[in-house]
């Protein structure tokens, strides 16, 4: 049957090309404006109302959404995809337990990788994971010498496909840093460092472990921690300075 999908990420963020992507499948795409989408008693009216079937969100609004009652009304969404930063296990546990009629999937895949990389569902294990490669996709789980680690170690995370990036435009030392050769792949491909720390299960789910560097997400954004606290210690007055989230 025809599914009804409500567009709720922003046109700049990659994640809003998978909504569209339900309207090229020959679906229902309902769309609401920028101050519509970004209010959770909005939102789940609208998905009452219209009887939405799957909303594609981040971890944290779908806490604001599940507080304002979206999978416990008369009506609730059959499909929920989730992304754009680490799921916290409460909210794991909440949305496995919750409905159990909704599915849940969890998607991880940086901008580099557009769009998405790994997933896995929460009806699959109790505990948050990022899951299983997606097709034509390569998860690396890696030591500082570019070799695998075993089972259960950690390690940092690079992704190989042909969805990865050519680089970051006029930034070549970033690049060369971010994309390196590909050394367990087919000889002339890259890897994307990732810059996230995982590890893979005996059960074979990868788990996201947090960063390698710095770097922090707020509500699906990147914030680099260190640009900050270089831009507050360029004021003259300012010796030193820490940045936390």
């Amino acid at each position: 049957r025809r599914v009804r999908a409500l567009h709720t990420a922003s046109l700049s963020f990659d994640s809003s090309w998978e909504q569209l992507l339900w309207l090229i499948a020959g679906h229902e795409l309902h769309i609401l404006d920028e101050y519509e989408r970004r209010d959770a008693e909005t939102v789940v009216t609208y998905t009452r109302t219209h009887h939405i079937d799957t909303l594609d969100i981040t971890p944290s609004y779908t806490r604001q959404l599940l507080d304002a009652g979206l999978l416990t009304g008369p009506w609730t969404p059959p499909l929920l995809l989730l992304g754009g930063e680490a799921i916290s296990p409460a909210l794991w546990t909440e949305l496995r337990t919750t409905n159990p009629e909704t599915e849940v999937v969890n998607y991880y895949g940086p901008t580099e990788f557009t769009v998405d990389a790994l997933t896995a569902r929460t009806s699959d294990t109790t505990t948050p994971v990022i899951g299983h490669p997606l097709d034509n996709t390569q998860a690396h789980i890696l030591d500082k010498h570019l070799n695998p680690v075993p089972n259960g170690t950690p390690g940092e995370l690079y992704l190989s496909g042909p969805q990865n990036a050519r680089g970051y435009l006029g930034q070549p030392t970033l690049t060369a840093e971010r994309f390196t050769a590909n050394p367990h792949g087919t000889p002339g491909t890259r890897m994307y460092r990732t810059g996230d720390l995982a590890q893979r299960r005996t059960d074979g789910h990868i788990e996201f472990l947090g960063r390698a560097d710095d770097q922090v997400k707020v509500r699906g954004f990147r914030i680099e921690l260190g640009e900050i606290e270089t831009a507050l210690t360029h004021h003259p007055h300012v010796t030193t300075a820490t940045v936390l989230l």
